[in-house]
């Protein structure tokens, strides 16, 4: 259904990169508005303008950095939210470092947590708004060396349900989406790697998404015809939390 976002503005977290990048541009194919938040300004806004549609804009923050993401959304209008923003690192859970696993939590957890809040003022002024959290397969089932990230996107899956209680009074519809491994400018070498190639054994449609085959349950949740959804996880990973 074209332009079933028409009349949406949709802040997308980490919009310039990545799963962000692509959410981003299927919301603005589906005639939504995004406001796309980032840290980088220049590539931010080159990316912003280069989208389809009008009504377009960027906001420069940092998620982990709670004043300085309140200052940046005060005041902003939008009726959705793309909880995408997120770090990922690989290694054993028991050697990870105070820092590794600082910068994993302050930015998915926490970063995540603080984005919501911060959008509840544009949702209330609204009636009512949409949250998709990106969380992914491994919150369910965690892979070796994944350790610190799994526990951060199952922290996100619960905080999925738990704020879809707490703001269903208010219109405010909260959801996940839980992707598997898909084929970014990001994560490409690796996934080309022979780990990689390893890693796709484990799926059972035996390959890696591509964006695109994400984006169909992005625009699921976000529409507004799906208004009796709230606190569920989407998950799309080719199979492989099915022989997980």
């Amino acid at each position: 259904m074209i332009g079933r976002l028409k009349g949406q503005k949709i802040l997308v977290t980490g919009a310039g990169r990545g799963l962000g990048a692509a959410f981003s541009k299927a919301i603005a194919r589906e005639g939504g508005s995004v406001l796309g938040l980032g840290r980088n300004q220049k590539a931010l806004e080159k990316f912003v303008k280069s989208l389809p549609g009008c009504g377009h804009e960027s906001v420069v923050a940092d998620i982990t950095d709670r004043l300085s993401l309140k200052a940046a959304l005060s005041g902003r209008l939008f009726t959705g939210l793309v909880n995408n923003a997120g770090v990922a690192i690989t290694g054993k859970l028991h050697d990870s470092t105070p820092e590794q696993v600082q910068n994993v939590i302050s930015t998915n957890v926490l970063g995540s947590l603080w984005v919501i809040q911060e959008s509840l003022p544009a949702f209330r002024n609204a009636g009512g708004g949409v949250v998709v959290n990106i969380a992914s397969v491994l919150g369910h089932r965690p892979l070796s060396h994944t350790g610190i990230y799994s526990a951060s996107k199952a922290a996100i899956i619960q905080m999925t349900r738990s704020a879809a209680i707490e703001l269903a009074r208010e219109n405010i519809r909260v959801n996940a989406l839980a992707p598997g491994y898909v084929i970014t400018d990001l994560n490409r070498e690796f996934l080309e790697s022979n780990d990689g190639l390893q890693l796709k054994k484990r799926i059972a449609l035996k390959r890696f998404a591509i964006a695109d085959e994400i984006v169909p349950s992005l625009l699921f949740l976000l529409d507004p015809l799906n208004g009796y959804m709230t606190g569920e996880t989407i998950t799309v990973d080719g199979g492989m939390s099915a022989g997980l």
